[in-house]
């Protein structure tokens, strides 16, 4: 009598290609672990990965044990779900088939031929994979395209424009109507259509098979679909399909894939090696672009942070003077004075200045006159040379030449010693400097913001002050009010600092009570 239900595994794909697995006791567990039924080396598997089930006579189940890289069923994630006979299963890098056939029924076939008859062939690829060497017009077209495509690549810098072009010049050579580049940069990503191409403009829109897209992500795989020898013409065929993956240097960027109607005559094994070798290479090109515009991002990002926390808190009279004196002397490259009581913002002015003027991107380079010891002031601004003083044991950039085209503000300027004065005055004059103990000029092209809470004309006159120098620096000139003469943007800086503060703790914040307002 011929047995009507005999349920297995059977590996098609992975360290375990060949082995046959059946559900004795119905029940068979997949995992690293040694104790499981189907142990795989794999360390994309999970100790414990899934376990099928025999729920009622006949019926399969198959569930994920909280594996760390999912369980999938027909290339679609589960977490528990009915099998069905012919079933693809994947774990790790492994794939099954879940299989109910008589085992002598089965043993006529080929493994490969149970993905087979749903249309589709895979071709793994590896490092070596290449153009195949057959056919010299063929493998000369092809070189020629493989040529034209390389150098284009390393002419593009705009990653939209390098896949349109990609696109183009790759159906030159493959026989699709419609393709697209389908992008998934990480794995918790959704692919997202990046970049698509028809070869006729009113073409329908291209639908993407996702659950090949999947697996030639997961696999590793070149796939392309294959009409089954039994079908008849009168039978409703699908369209032909090709997806390589995108193997860059770090990890798996997405697909490149390609249509073509059912009534033509598809692709074959040379249109995939072709288009494996041009992934291969655009994938690395593509990988660099896509960094480079993720730096970007950030770095406009944190400059407008920057841009952020460099803002003047408040809406009061005497701070709206002030917004309005940065956004007029921002623009130019006059030397700025700013004046003001300590705490008052002086270099947050500064900063402002600097991040709404013509070089933003250049360096800020603050230097506190007050803070810094006259002996090391003059080395700290200046630099020196390897041997100028004991000690100096190699030659070091001074803040002046640091701060190369952008802005140096020099705080608490009316501190500085009458010597370092004079020097000074010589650097906005002749605009260039030498380093402590060298003989060498310097060129000095940086704009210079001064501040002092000094009233520094009672100090010329006490003799403390280089009157010439006072001039030099005070070309425009601000001063910025104290925080009792605009009590009214109290509550504004408090919701402002309390904010920011509560971000950094990681800690909700409401907002302020009326109580707390008005005490």
């Amino acid at each position: 009598m011929k047995e009507l239900f005999k349920p297995r595994l059977v590996s098609v794909s992975g360290s375990l290609t060949g082995t046959v697995r059946t559900v004795d006791g119905g029940l068979l567990s997949l995992g690293r672990d040694p104790s499981n039924h189907v142990v795989m080396d794999d360390p994309a598997v999970s100790r414990k990965h899934c376990l099928i089930t025999e729920i009622s006579s006949g019926v399969f189940e198959i569930a994920d044990l909280d594996s760390h890289n999912g369980t999938f069923v027909n290339e679609v994630e589960i977490k528990r779900t009915a099998l069905k006979p012919e079933d693809q299963i994947r774990v790790g890098r492994s794939k099954f088939v879940f299989l109910t056939e008589p085992e002598e029924e089965f043993e006529t076939g080929s493994l490969v031929d149970v993905l087979e008859e749903r249309g589709v062939r895979t071709i793994f690829l590896d490092r070596r994979s290449g153009l195949p060497v057959e056919g010299i017009g063929r493998m000369a077209r092809d070189l020629s395209a493989l040529f034209k495509i390389t150098n284009i690549i390393n002419s593009i810098r705009d990653t939209q424009a390098l896949q349109r072009e990609l696109l183009v010049l790759i159906s030159e050579v493959i026989p699709a109507a419609q393709g697209a580049i389908v992008l998934q940069p990480n794995a918790d990503d959704d692919l997202s259509t990046a970049c698509s191409w028809s070869r006729i403009a009113e073409q329908r829109e291209l639908t993407i098979r996702q659950p090949l897209v999947q697996q030639a992500i997961w696999e590793r795989c070149a796939l392309f679909t294959a009409a089954s020898p039994e079908q008849t013409p009168q039978e409703s065929k699908p369209e032909h399909v090709l997806c390589v993956p995108l193997l860059a240097i770090e990890r798996i960027l997405g697909v490149i894939y390609f249509t073509a109607p059912a009534s033509s005559p598809g692709f074959g094994e040379d249109h995939v090696f072709f288009l494996s070798a041009v992934s291969r290479i655009a994938a690395v090109t593509l990988e660099n672009l896509l960094k480079l515009d993720s730096l970007s991002e950030e770095n406009r990002r944190l400059r407008a942070d920057v841009r952020a926390d460099n803002a003047l808190i408040g809406e009061s009279r005497a701070m709206m003077r002030v917004s309005d004196f940065i956004a007029r002397v921002a623009k130019g490259d006059s030397t700025v004075m700013i004046r003001g009581e300590s705490g008052t913002g002086k270099e947050l002015a500064a900063r402002a200045i600097h991040a709404n003027s013509l070089r933003p991107d250049k360096p800020f380079v603050a230097i506190n006159c007050a803070a810094i010891p006259e002996a090391l002031l003059e080395s700290e601004l200046f630099g020196h040379e390897k041997g100028a003083f004991t000690g100096a044991i190699a030659t070091k950039k001074g803040k002046l030449e640091a701060a190369d085209d952008g802005t140096v503000f020099l705080d608490e300027i009316g501190e500085m010693a009458p010597l370092l004065q004079a020097k000074l005055l010589r650097v906005l004059q002749q605009r260039e400097f030498e380093r402590v103990g060298g003989n060498r000029l310097l060129p000095f092209n940086a704009r210079v913001i001064a501040a002092t809470n000094k009233d520094l004309e009672q100090a010329i006159k006490a003799g403390e002050f280089r009157q010439d120098l006072y001039y030099r620096l005070n070309v425009v000139s601000v001063a910025l009010p104290p925080l009792r003469e605009h009590r009214e943007d109290i509550p504004t800086l408090a919701l402002h600092f309390a904010s920011r503060y509560a971000s950094k703790c990681k800690r909700p914040f409401k907002g302020i009570t009326p109580q707390a307002r008005s005490s």
